[in-house]
C-alpha cells in the first residue's frame, strides 16, 4: 500500500485522456480501473494541460520560496522547511493540504505536510480587497508503505461477509455491556481475552435484548501514521493497523455471541476524545458485517435510549460530567418521562465510581486498558481492570457483573 509517483509516462497519459474530452473525475475513475489506485483529482487537473500552468515563483505571483533541507544519514532528504510569502489570491478560501503542496510545486503523491502555520491579510485594489497568505510549511517525503485514506477505509472494509443467525431468547431480562475506553493500540486482544471469556459465560444465559455500549476511546489514536488525540495531543506511539485488527477480532467474537443468545442486539456508539473519528468508521464496518444488529452511530456528545422501562443516557464522560442528570432530563425528555428508573453510563476517567444523583444512578466505569507511560508517571495505576455486564428486568437493575 502507499502512493505511486507521477512518472512522465503517466502524466502524458493523463494529457491524452484529457485531449479525448475526458473530465478530471472521469480520468480518476479510468486510472483506478487500470491501476487500482485512486489518484488525487487535483493532481490530475494539474497534469491534464500543463501548458496552461503558470510558474508559481514568478514575480507576478508575489510568491517566494525559501527551502531549508534536512538530510538523513543515508543522504536522502528527511524534511523541507519552506516559507511561502505573499501569495496573492482574489478571495479568502480555506486551503487543503493538497492545495498547499500544489502551490509549492510539490507532488501530493510524494510529500505530506507535517505542519503549516498561516498568516493572512488584505490588500486594497481597484477591484476590491485581495487576500495575501504567508505560509510556513514543514513537509516530509511519503514513505512507500504509508497508508492513504483509501488504505484506511480498506482496512475496515476488507473481507466483510455479512453474519446472520436464528435468534432465540431464553429469558425475559435484558443485558447491557458497556465498553468504555478500550484504547486498542495500547490494549491488545490478549489483554482482554480473559475478560471476554468470562463475559461470554454470562451471555450464554440467554437474554431478551442485549445492548453493547461503545462509550468512546475505542482506539488510542485518531490517526493512522501518528499517535495523537482528536485535538492533536501527542501520545505514545502505537501500531494502529494492529489496533484495528484487534478491535475487529474483539467484536467478531462478542457480537456473534450476543446474536446467538438474544432476540435483538443493539450497539450504541458514543464518540470519545481520543478516536471519535475512527470509532465512527468502525461502526460502519460493524453495520456491514452484522445486518441483524441495530447500530446507532453518532458523533454527538450525549445520547439516551429506553430499555423496556429503564432510561439510560450514555456519554463519554469528559464533557459536563456534573450536569449529566439535568441534561438527561432536558435533552431527552421522552426517555426521562417514560422510564421507571434512570441511569447514566460513562467512562473517560479510567476508574469506577457509582453515585445516586437525585434518583439518577450515574455509573462512571473503569477500563481494562493497561497503564501507559503517562498514567504510570503520574501514579494513576491503582484502578481495577474490569469489563462490565449490567442485567435488568423490565424496570430496574437486578444484577451487576464484573468480569
Amino acid at each position: 500500500m502507499g502512493y505511486t509517483k507521477w512518472t512522465d509516462e503517466l502524466k502524458k497519459y493523463v494529457q491524452e485522456l484529457h485531449n479525448k474530452g475526458m473530465a478530471s473525475p472521469e480520468i480518476v475513475e479510468s486510472l483506478y480501473a487500470e491501476t487500482g489506485i485512486y489518484y488525487p483529482v487535483r493532481s490530475v487537473r494539474r497534469y491534464m494541460n500543463p501548458k496552461q500552468q503558470q510558474p508559481l515563483n514568478g514575480a507576478n505571483d508575489h510568491f517566494s520560496i525559501e527551502p531549508k533541507y534536512s538530510y538523513g544519514s543515508d543522504g536522502k532528504v528527511d524534511d523541507i522547511k519552506i516559507t511561502a510569502k505573499y501569495l496573492l489570491l482574489n478571495e479568502q478560501t480555506q486551503k487543503t493540504p493538497e492545495d498547499i503542496l500544489e502551490y509549492l510545486n510539490l507532488d501530493v503523491n510524494d510529500w505530506r505536510i507535517v505542519s503549516a502555520i498561516p498568516n493572512q491579510w488584505t490588500t486594497p485594489t481597484d477591484n476590491g480587497p485581495k487576500w495575501n497568505f504567508q505560509l510556513k510549511v514543514n513537509v516530509k517525503p511519503k514513505l512507500d508503505d504509508e497508508l492513504t485514506p483509501q488504505d484506511i477505509a480498506n482496512l475496515f472494509k476488507a473481507d466483510i461477509k455479512p453474519y446472520t443467525v436464528k435468534q432465540v431468547a431464553r429469558d425475559t431480562h435484558n443485558l447491557v455491556v458497556p465498553l468504555p475506553d478500550l484504547h486498542f493500540g495500547i490494549t491488545t486482544l490478549e489483554d482482554v481475552k480473559i475478560h471476554l471469556d468470562k463475559l461470554l459465560g454470562i451471555l450464554n444465559k440467554g437474554y431478551k435484548t442485549i445492548v453493547i455500549e461503545q462509550l468512546g476511546d475505542l482506539f488510542h489514536s485518531s490517526q493512522m501514521w501518528s499517535s495523537q488525540t482528536l485535538r492533536g495531543t501527542m501520545l505514545d506511539e502505537v501500531d494502529m493497523v494492529q489496533a484495528i485488527e484487534d478491535a475487529k477480532q474483539f467484536f467478531d467474537i462478542l457480537v456473534p455471541a450476543c446474536l446467538d443468545n438474544s432476540t435483538s442486539v443493539y450497539i450504541k456508539q458514543m464518540a470519545g476524545n481520543h478516536s471519535g473519528n475512527m470509532e465512527y468508521v468502525f461502526m460502519e464496518y460493524l453495520k456491514a458485517k452484522y445486518p441483524q444488529v441495530v447500530i446507532k452511530n453518532n458523533i454527538k456528545y450525549r445520547d439516551a435510549y429506553l430499555l423496556d422501562n429503564v432510561g439510560i443516557m450514555i456519554a463519554h464522560g469528559d464533557l459536563a460530567p456534573k450536569n449529566l442528570p439535568m441534561l438527561m432530563a432536558n435533552e431527552f425528555g421522552g426517555v426521562w418521562s417514560l422510564s421507571h428508573s434512570k441511569e447514566i453510563h460513562k467512562g473517560h476517567f479510567h476508574k469506577e465510581k457509582t453515585v445516586d444523583e437525585g434518583g439518577v444512578i450515574s455509573r462512571q466505569l473503569g477500563t481494562v486498558k493497561p497503564n501507559d507511560k503517562y498514567e504510570i508517571s503520574n501514579g494513576w495505576t491503582l484502578s481495577k481492570k474490569e469489563l462490565y455486564a449490567l442485567e435488568y428486568d423490565s424496570d430496574k437493575l437486578v444484577a451487576e457483573w464484573h468480569v
